[in-house]
């Protein structure tokens, strides 16, 4: 690993000792007091995916807000990379997950049983889910 990538995987640790989640972009340019040049963007990047590969954190893809709650979201604001070790963000948000080692494997797993159960317990969502399973009208 190169000197640059382990200093880029410092700072996002350090981040994730002070939150359980962070938004890799908005850490970089926190510590950097600055907005990053898409070099450093990327290359944050790929030290998150190594934090994730490494089973640190995972990784997931999200908007912001989305991991204090879905009431706090901000719509029509893009997806993006942050990585987390809270495993209540990871459980409740299973399917956002991009990267993650075979450590966090149960903890996922637990999340997509949970949405399953709770979208085959509500007849609205479930009904809602299953309508595109069926063949299109023709007109």
């Amino acid at each position: 690993m190169s000197t640059a990538m382990a200093s880029w995987r410092e700072l996002l640790l350090a981040a994730l000792g002070e939150q359980a989640t962070i938004n890799v972009r908005e850490a970089l340019a926190v510590s950097m007091g600055r907005v990053p040049s898409a070099g450093e963007i990327a290359a944050a990047r790929r030290a998150a995916r190594r934090i994730a590969e490494d089973g640190k954190a995972v990784l997931m893809t999200l908007h912001p807000g989305q991991a204090e709650g879905a009431d706090r979201w901000r719509w029509g604001r893009q997806a993006v990379l942050h990585l987390t070790v809270d495993t209540q963000v990871v459980t409740e948000l299973p399917y956002r997950a991009e990267v993650a080692a075979s450590n966090w494997e149960d903890v996922i797993n637990e999340g997509k049983r949970r949405t399953q159960q709770m979208i085959d317990n509500d007849p609205l969502l479930s009904s809602f889910l299953s309508a595109g399973a069926h063949t299109p009208r023709r007109g």
